[in-house]
């Protein structure tokens, strides 16, 4: 079993949504702990890198590079079901990704939580919840004016935060490892409305605190 570290940059406003809202408030909203400090779920991120995985597949094999194999099953490829899994299938992925939670989270959560019960009026979940995010407006122009009902109001992560998860890679194939290493790299956008400017990040594979870089490798 091979072990290895996830790391995402937010490099603009990011809503990794929760599918809920906030009361009449917060139309769509971030995914928080019990105390308020936001997080990336792990089937999330999973589902991303899987999406990002085939569009790598596609790349090279439109480009005719077969540095692993690529063959197909119906219209997937079978390294990308072998390594994420696919539904159905006796044999389980060999991939486990950790939720994404901020740098050094569990001595934070613990200091926050002592801190909350100490300093009740100073230290609560809104107040950590604003820490980490900004709230953002959008709306829809028809014929040059808002249109009416249109108006959405969503709470965003905010540009620079850093998640950090464990992989764990129970199959220490040469292959898996360098396609979950070019999903990452492939892997610019996350969370919803990433075609209107939310959600571009800067993903890495790392070993210890080194990342893995197979294209360094390749040239040389």
């Amino acid at each position: 079993m091979k072990q290895l570290k996830l790391k995402i940059e937010l490099k603009s406003a990011c809503l990794v949504g929760s599918a809920e809202g906030f009361g009449a408030v917060i139309d769509s909203d971030v995914v928080f702990d019990e105390i308020g400090i936001p997080y990336v779920p792990s089937k999330r991120i999973k589902g991303c890198l899987r999406d990002s995985a085939t569009e790598v597949c596609e790349m090279l094999s439109s480009a005719g590079i077969k540095i692993f194999d690529l063959t197909k099953n119906s219209s997937e490829y079978l390294i990308v079901n072998q390594l994420f899994g696919s539904p159905g299938c006796e044999k389980p992925s060999p991939l486990f990704i950790s939720n994404l939670t901020v740098k050094d989270y569990d001595e934070l959560r613990q200091w926050l939580s002592y801190c909350m019960e100490e300093y009740q009026n100073i230290v609560n979940p809104e107040g950590i919840r604003k820490y980490y995010t900004e709230i953002r407006q959008q709306t829809s122009i028809e014929k040059g004016v808002a249109k009416e009902g249109s108006l959405r109001t969503c709470r965003v992560l905010k540009k620079g935060t850093v998640f950090e998860g464990t992989v764990l890679l129970k199959e220490n194939t040469d292959s898996f490892l360098m396609l979950l290493s070019f999903a990452c790299l492939n892997l610019t956008r996350l969370g919803t409305r990433r075609n209107r400017g939310f959600g571009e990040i800067r993903c890495s594979l790392l070993e210890g605190e080194k990342e893995l870089d197979f294209i360094k490798q390749m040239e040389g």
